[in-house]
């Protein structure tokens, strides 16, 4: 655990997701391909719950367009997800600048979307950080 306090108060060095969240996000994923999937996070703390579908949201062969008008007010969003339909998990300039928006915490997933392995968690500034998966309820 860090002592920094910025990274206690932002959660950013270690995140957390239940198993059911983990399943859904690589299933639409596998879905979606060869197109890019993506959502915002809901959690609590630093458990990671849900992905919120923003409605008319697009979603294409390298990108993802989120309509910022159709995002509820919603304290329990956390952060984002979405797919790389490739190998690798690198977060690109515009991901980044998606990341400053959307909360704390960010989900890559790579192809060929099989389990934690082709999940990269990121924090806002786009470093990588430690996800861990529950198989409990919380």
């Amino acid at each position: 655990m860090s002592s920094d306090p910025q990274k206690l108060q932002c959660h950013c060095f270690r995140m957390k997701i239940k198993k059911d969240t983990l399943e859904f996000i690589l299933g639409v994923s596998k879905k979606f391909h060869p197109n890019e999937f993506g959502g915002l996070l809901r959690g609590k703390n630093d458990i990671i719950e849900e992905v919120l579908i923003i409605p008319a949201s697009t979603f294409g062969k390298k990108f993802v367009t989120t309509r910022f008008d159709m995002i509820p007010i919603d304290y329990s969003i956390i952060g984002s997800v979405h797919s790389h339909p490739g190998h690798r998990f690198k977060p690109s300039n515009a991901d980044i600048r998606f990341f400053k928006k959307t909360g704390s915490v960010h989900l890559i997933v790579r192809y060929p979307y099989r389990g934690i392995e082709d999940v990269a968690a990121y924090d806002r500034d786009g470093k990588k950080i430690d996800l861990e998966v529950l198989d409990k309820k919380h």
